[in-house]
């Protein structure tokens, strides 16, 4: 099959792009020279196939097939993404709403391609394009055009050792009892409840949230100038909360309901022992608890107080300049406590009785 196969990118790149390729699979000699006859588009002979990098306006190209980099949640907010979708129309964004295996194809809408395949962007690109490519193959397109992947801002990624997540927006990993990842949570909890017994333990993946998270660790570290802004801690709840946190994270909405000692905020204690009282982790009709090892962004903290709602300012001169915490004490924390939603994320969830 000949398959004309089309990148689009911004000079100079492209061309460093093209020259890249040729260098790689000169040593099989199956590429033809580099043509540049049309102003802006480069273009090689690989076998069959004709590759042409371009730099244009991807919606307005003829290819069969259009391929269209999107976010988990396919929020057309900006880039190229943004402008395939404007182009494309509303049926396009409705059909988007069907479930894919890594990608959504959909028709070409208002576009003059045939079909538009939007691919979730990850950070392996070959994988990316070898998937668009067996697909057009096994649809028997002729032609297909990429937009430049992976030439913007680099994202936030994802954990290297979290499963596909496919299209879902969280992913609940019950994670094997003898598997590293599990070892050291169990580690960790046992330190400090030596009377409870686990059943399980689960990794919670979430890439808003994780990405959200991430984006406040940047600041912190911007604005901490790099210290140990970052802590291991457990918190207790019942099994009510369970999907709304996963979900949505901790919310500071509900502080207080089991005690506000040092500020309403959400809490996070040192030892697990802590967290595993009752009243904290309050036992289900089973008789089962629950309890999360959460990553939490503790940055520089000073002592706390009970009505708190932020934490203090570090200097009364600047009172824009807030601490990241509270603790109950600074030399010996055993409590902190946030009053920023996305500075904590509930890694693993732990399933145990006492």
């Amino acid at each position: 099959m000949s398959l004309r196969h089309r990148a689009f990118f911004f000079p100079p790149s492209g061309l460093a792009f093209l020259h890249s390729i040729c260098l790689f699979l000169s040593f099989v000699g199956i590429i033809r020279p580099v043509s540049t006859d049309a102003r802006g588009v480069h273009e090689m002979q690989i076998g069959t196939i004709t590759l042409q990098v371009i730099s244009g306006d991807i919606t307005k190209e003829d290819a069969e097939v259009i391929v269209n980099i999107s976010n988990p949640t396919f929020d057309a907010t900006s880039g190229v993404f943004k402008a395939i979708m404007d182009a494309a129309g509303s049926q396009v964004e409705e059909e988007c709403a069907q479930y894919g295996i890594g990608f959504i194809t959909t028709q070409g809408g208002k576009l003059l391609c045939r079909k538009i395949i939007h691919l979730i962007h990850n950070r392996n690109v070959n994988h990316q394009v070898s998937k668009v490519l067996n697909e057009c193959e096994l649809r028997m397109y002729k032609s297909v055009a990429f937009p430049a992947i992976g030439t913007e801002k680099q994202p936030i990624m994802l954990p290297a050792h979290w499963e596909d997540m496919q299209m879902e927006r969280v992913k609940v990993v019950n994670l094997k009892p003898l598997c590293e990842e599990y070892l050291e949570v169990q580690a960790r909890f046992k330190k400090g409840c030596h009377g409870c017994v686990i059943e399980k333990i689960e990794r919670i993946q979430n890439p808003f949230l994780w990405q959200t998270y991430q984006i406040k660790k940047i600041s912190l570290c911007t604005k901490n100038k790099n210290k140990n802004n970052e802590k291991l801690l457990f918190h207790g709840t019942a099994a009510s909360s369970l999907n709304t946190i996963n979900y949505n994270g901790f919310n500071r909405g509900y502080a207080g309901k089991n005690a506000a000692a040092i500020g309403n905020g959400t809490y996070f204690a040192v030892d697990a022992c802590y967290s595993a009282q009752d009243t904290y982790s309050r036992p289900d009709v089973n008789g089962r608890k629950y309890m999360y090892l959460a990553r939490v962004l503790t940055g520089q903290y000073c002592v706390g107080s009970r009505g708190l709602i932020t934490p203090p300012p570090k200097n009364t001169a600047d009172p824009t300049d807030l601490y990241d915490s509270v603790v109950d004490s600074v030399k010996d924390p055993t409590m902190f406590v946030i009053f920023n939603d996305i500075q904590a994320y509930p890694e693993y969830l732990i399933t145990f009785r006492c």
